[in-house]
């Protein structure tokens, strides 16, 4: 937040009384010289009257229609800016299994729906998959596998319905995730990327010896610390979480945790205090996502306990200043998101738009923890869903044509995050891409550009070429927004 936002903010909140330069100040841990700046220019703004007082200029809110419309988009701007960047992922059953219930997950910051069919019928779960999509095409399916034996119908079942991804834990190391993945229809592992369905590895005191293997094999994998250690090494068990969570932002992999986050809000509708500090704990060794099993499968307040985790992720990141970047292996693409790392770090950047045909350049960017916002954009559904449990990126869909990026592509890029308020025109982006690539498509740009700039860079070159054409000037549009 600026200091102009701060200011604004502090005498809204407390405007039945004044202040003084050197309160405010000290109050907001501004410089005297800044807050007197902003108070000057809020006063010719008439959002602030100064009235002296015993030698002493007092500052006090100039209550108005207009004041309030601005401090609500001051908020909206803050809210923007303060989404979270963890994910959460909800296990679907009788307690949230209707559309009804999963649309008011999704507004409470559900980014997945996992389905355990251990539990259900084949037509039951054809069903929860069904009142998914109905709630949400941009919500991803996750098919639990876990707790049965990798049994061909259920992965025919997965390929038909166009199910995103399956979790599975009967794997001892990185052989068994190949040969899942011939089943899926992967020829080439090395890199697991396109339409086809992904896989998630649980992992526990099976095969953790296998961990690295695993990861590097896998898209993601799961860690329920209960089944993580034997009890006899219990004092093992948070280095050990620390280390996969390390292990796979090193490949731009999920680390997805469980076992449960909020048991007491099975039957509660408020958490237990030790609950939010074991949530806190998984953020800050930088968790990718935090999944919820009883909470909103079978619980009383499956609402409740997602909108709780929620706020705790933004809580807890909002403490997070620092960016991640150790660790990381190095290629050219790691390459590309170690420049961008740098370039949010000692620029003003407001957001990172990523154009992915496949999804791996916003997985790399996702292991580098920044700050801003990242848009990942792609023109395929099935990617679109899987880029959401990527910690910290926010999925757009476009039409473009992304085995060809252009500059036509990265304009519709930008003039759909800006119809998704996802950035303004006033804003500092950098875009990241793979031009003139081969079969590796490789991601070899990374641009940086004020918004209006650039679309009145495109929007007239645009003009130039319609004129050599057809005489006849082309419009910008992007002015509405």
């Amino acid at each position: 937040m600026n200091n102009r936002a701060a200011i604004f903010g502090f005498l809204y909140r407390n405007r039945s009384n004044s202040y003084n330069i050197n309160q405010i100040s000290r109050l907001l841990g501004i410089s005297v010289g800044s807050a007197f700046k902003m108070l000057k220019r809020l006063e010719k703004e008439k959002y602030v009257n100064a009235n002296k007082k015993n030698n002493a200029l007092l500052y006090r809110l100039n209550p108005s229609e207009k004041t309030e419309n601005e401090y609500h988009q001051i908020e909206k701007e803050k809210n923007r800016k303060s989404e979270k960047k963890a994910k959460i992922i909800c296990t679907i059953g009788p307690s949230s299994g209707k559309t009804a219930v999963i649309r008011k997950l999704i507004e409470s910051g559900m980014d997945a729906a996992l389905i355990d069919v251990s539990g259900y019928s084949e037509k039951d779960v054809i069903e929860f998959m069904g009142n998914v999509r109905e709630a949400s095409d941009e919500i991803p399916v996750i098919f639990d596998l876990s707790k049965i034996s990798i049994i061909k119908p259920w992965i025919k079942l997965a390929l038909k319905n166009s199910v995103d991804f399956i979790l599975v834990s009967s794997i001892k190391n990185a052989d068994d995730i190949r040969r899942i993945n011939r089943l899926l229809g992967y020829s080439d592992m090395k890199h697991v990327i396109g339409e086809k369905i992904k896989v998630l590895a649980s992992l526990g005191k099976e095969n953790l010896g296998n961990y690295r293997g695993i990861i590097e094999e896998a898209y993601g994998v799961v860690v329920d610390r209960h089944l993580l250690v034997n009890d006899k090494r219990y004092e093992t068990l948070p280095m050990m979480q620390k280390m996969i969570i390390e292990e796979c932002n090193r490949h731009g992999k999920p680390a997805i945790l469980s076992g449960q986050v909020l048991e007491s809000m099975v039957s509660k509708n408020s958490p237990q205090a030790t609950e939010v500090y074991s949530i806190a704990n998984r953020i800050i060794d930088g968790a990718s996502c935090i999944m919820l099993f009883n909470e909103t499968a079978a619980g009383k307040h499956p609402n409740e306990a997602v909108a709780t985790l929620s706020r705790i992720i933004k809580g807890v990141e909002s403490g997070l200043a620092e960016n991640y970047a150790g660790g990381i292996r190095e290629d050219f693409v790691h390459s590309i998101g170690k420049a961008v790392f740098e370039v949010e770090k000692n620029a003003n950047i407001d957001a990172i738009l990523v154009l992915t045909s496949g999804g791996y350049s916003a997985r790399m960017i996702s292991s580098r923890r920044l700050r801003c916002r990242v848009i990942a954009a792609t023109s395929s559904r099935k990617i679109l869903r899987q880029l959401s449990i990527l910690w910290g990126i926010n999925p757009l869909f476009i039409n473009g044509n992304l085995e060809d990026i252009s500059n036509e592509e990265k304009r519709e890029t930008v003039i759909k995050a800006l119809e998704k308020g996802l950035i303004k025109k006033s804003d500092q982006i950098a875009i990241v891409a793979s031009v003139f690539h081969s079969k590796s498509k490789t991601t070899n740009l990374l641009e940086m550009h004020k918004v209006n700039e650039f679309l009145d860079y495109l929007g007239n070159k645009s003009k130039i070429e319609h004129d050599k054409t057809n005489g006849v000037g082309a419009k910008n549009t992007y002015e509405d927004f």
